[in-house]
Parts: structure tokens; C-alpha cells; sequence
């Protein structure tokens, strides 16, 4: 029998939990295209950028995926604040 625990707290999980997925990838929007770029042929543009080293690789590119379980308490705080947005106001520093 297999045996979870939430992912945030720890606690031991029972038949009620919540599974999380996130994936991650970086987003390439197309530029703006016109009917001339359609027409265009840019086979030999990209050869001599591949020949030449021009291309710069993005730091990232891989898709990363993350899969977390949840115990119904930290299931609602998740819901309400999935970026933790609200937790990071809540921190107070002293001022020295």
C-alpha cells in the first residue's frame, strides 16, 4: 500500500488529496507577419546564421514539470494564492 504525504506541510495524507500539476516551458510568440514574409524564402537566411554561429540558444528551453500532493488544508491556500503572492507581503523585517 503505497503511503503519501503533502508536499507543503508533510502531514500524512489519507484517501482525501489533491495533486497539483505545474509545467513549465518558455513561450515564443510569433512576431508580426506580413504578406511579404510569407513569400519569402528564408532557407538560405537560416543557413548562413547556422554556418556563422549567430544563433543565440535561450538560457532555458526545456519544459520542466513539477508534480506536488496536497492535503486539503494546503489544497485551499494553494487556490487562493498559487503564487504566493500574499505570503510574500506578510513578511515584516525589523528596521535597523
Amino acid at each position: 500500500m503505497l503511503h503519501f504525504s503533502c508536499d507543503l506541510c508533510g502531514c500524512q495524507l489519507d484517501d482525501q488529496r489533491f495533486v497539483v500539476k505545474l509545467e513549465a516551458f518558455p513561450a515564443f510568440d510569433p512576431d508580426q507577419l506580413s504578406p511579404a514574409d510569407l513569400d519569402a524564402d528564408h532557407l538560405e537566411e537560416v543557413a548562413q546564421q547556422l554556418n556563422a554561429g549567430d544563433v543565440e540558444p535561450l538560457d532555458d528551453c526545456e519544459t520542466k514539470t513539477f508534480r506536488f500532493d496536497l492535503c486539503p488544508r494546503c489544497h485551499r491556500k494553494y487556490v487562493r494564492d498559487p503564487l504566493g503572492r500574499d505570503a510574500a507581503r506578510r513578511l515584516a523585517f525589523s528596521k535597523n
